[in-house]
């Protein structure tokens, strides 16, 4: 805090002081000082992502995903990013939009994010599309080889895949 009360246009200073009060569970601070790192530099990505992280994590979907956006739209190769921009969506009824950005996650980050494949299954399962969900069943087990779930979604995917 004394770093920004010497300079109060030191995004980075704000950013820092967010993450302290997030760490601290102090969440409208942290969301303050984010906010004021964003103002200072609307495409700064750190405060962007942990803004929209903080949005999240207290269910504020609608506010999260605007927010990810722009993190998405500062750093395209971010996975975590994607991630949560993609859960977000998916929590406000916009599985369509979710979909692409959940898929762009795996795509950046294969084995770190290899679980949304396993939500992307479920998703597919809900909507009837039973090879939609055996394809992202069959593509976690090949990125994920000792899950204690694998012969289930094994049985799922030999019951479910199209068949030749």
């Amino acid at each position: 805090t004394e770093i920004a009360r010497k300079d109060d246009k030191d995004y980075n200073a704000w950013m820092h002081i967010g993450a302290l009060h997030y760490s601290a569970k102090r969440m409208d601070e942290a969301r303050n000082a984010y906010g004021k790192a964003i103002s200072l530099k609307p495409d700064y990505f750190l405060a962007l992502l942990n803004l929209g992280r903080l949005e999240f994590s207290q269910k504020s979907y609608e506010a999260a995903a605007p927010v990810l956006l722009k993190a998405v739209e500062a750093d395209a190769r971010s996975a975590d990013a994607n991630h949560l921009l993609g859960e977000s969506y998916l929590q406000v009824k916009k599985g369509s939009l979710a979909v692409g950005y959940l898929n762009k996650a795996i795509e950046i980050a294969p084995v770190e994010k290899a679980e949304i494949h396993l939500r992307l299954a479920a998703l597919y399962n809900g909507a009837g599309l039973k090879d939609r969900a055996a394809a992202e069943y069959k593509a976690f087990l090949e990125k994920v080889r000792d899950h204690p779930d694998r012969k289930k979604f094994e049985q799922y995917v030999n019951d479910n895949s199209p068949k030749p």
